[in-house]
């Protein structure tokens, strides 16, 4: 495995979005209802990562009595019903019979394995699919049996999806009252000047990880504004970017990573998303008149279109 697909940067939300979801963890045994938490945010805002990595803290063990799975992460089945839903976790525990059944059976099924695994945490990921946003409803069967699950076991929540899954705890009085304050995962605002300071550190952070590759600064102010202005500063397109690019440099016998090798990556990875956007990467992009740029919404079929002022010329300590 190449190093840059194990980069990993513990930026402050990344770290605050841990030590959250170690306090739903821990709630599990230390109050009768655990803490459960939302962590919403746009595509590519670190979400999965933040997940994946807590999930790794915390590993499954194979001891001789069975399988401990102390944190549970699965993904929501689009348009989830009680049944596919029912046996997705099933599934990610490990049952053999997973299919087998009618709900009621897979219910009192999937009960008994949390507490034989004893699952302490449960991660669901793109909690957004409760929502359907063709018919503009929510399927209440399934968060009702959510819930009546989660309190049977006792177990910590933590959902992760797009700003519509909150709809879910509105609308969902007995399920949204065991939640506690939201915790939003968002792109880093090139226009705040602590988003901007964050960024640049996150990507000095970046390449401080891959030192076997040679490239120019990626915090450098103008080349941080390009990366800014190619990934909405949002963590995942940035990660997309970079590796694409190591990928390519890979072959090179310096190993080396230009704007050129940024330009083909942001090509190859991400500009069939945007195709109405210039290459940030090519030496014609004018990083002080940047064009105007649509961040992507958490609501699909909308965006937000917002005029980025680019870095000054001379003003290389922004």
């Amino acid at each position: 495995m190449d190093q840059s697909e194990r980069v990993l940067v513990k930026y402050p939300l990344f770290k605050t979005a841990v030590a959250r979801i170690q306090t739903c963890f821990d709630s599990h045994s230390a109050t009768v209802e655990p803490d459960c938490c939302p962590i919403v945010g746009e595509s590519g805002s670190g979400k999965t990562t933040i997940i994946s990595y807590f999930e790794s803290l915390h590993p499954r063990i194979d001891h001789k009595w069975g399988l401990e799975v102390p944190v549970l992460v699965a993904k929501v089945p689009a348009r989830p019903t009680v049944k596919s839903f029912a046996e997705t976790l099933l599934y990610q525990l490990g049952d053999p019979l997973w299919s087998r059944g009618n709900t009621v059976s897979k219910s009192i099924r999937l009960r008994e394995l949390l507490k034989h695994c004893r699952v302490r945490l449960l991660a669901l990921d793109e909690f957004q699919h409760f929502v359907d946003v063709r018919q503009a409803n929510i399927p209440n069967d399934v968060a009702d049996w959510l819930k009546e699950q989660v309190e049977e076991t006792r177990l910590a929540i933590v959902v992760l999806g797009l700003q519509r899954c909150l709809e879910v705890l509105r609308q969902n009085e007995q399920l949204r009252r065991r939640f506690g304050a939201t915790l939003r995962a968002g792109a880093f605002r090139w226009e705040l000047k602590d988003d901007r300071t964050s960024y640049r550190a996150f990507l000095r952070a970046v390449e401080q990880q891959l030192p076997e590759y040679e490239m120019p600064s990626l915090s450098d102010i103008a080349m941080a504004f390009r990366m800014h202005y190619a990934s909405y500063g949002l963590i995942g397109y940035t990660m997309k970017i970079i590796r694409g690019a190591t990928r390519i440099a890979r072959f090179h016998p310096k190993r080396e990573i230009t704007l050129r090798t940024l330009s083909q990556s942001f090509a190859e990875h991400v500009w069939s998303e945007r195709l109405d956007d210039p290459n940030p990467f090519a030496e014609s992009f004018d990083c002080a008149k940047p064009p105007l740029l649509r961040l992507p919404s958490a609501n699909v079929g909308e965006a937000t279109a917002v005029r980025l002022r680019g870095p000054r010329r001379l003003d290389l300590h922004a």
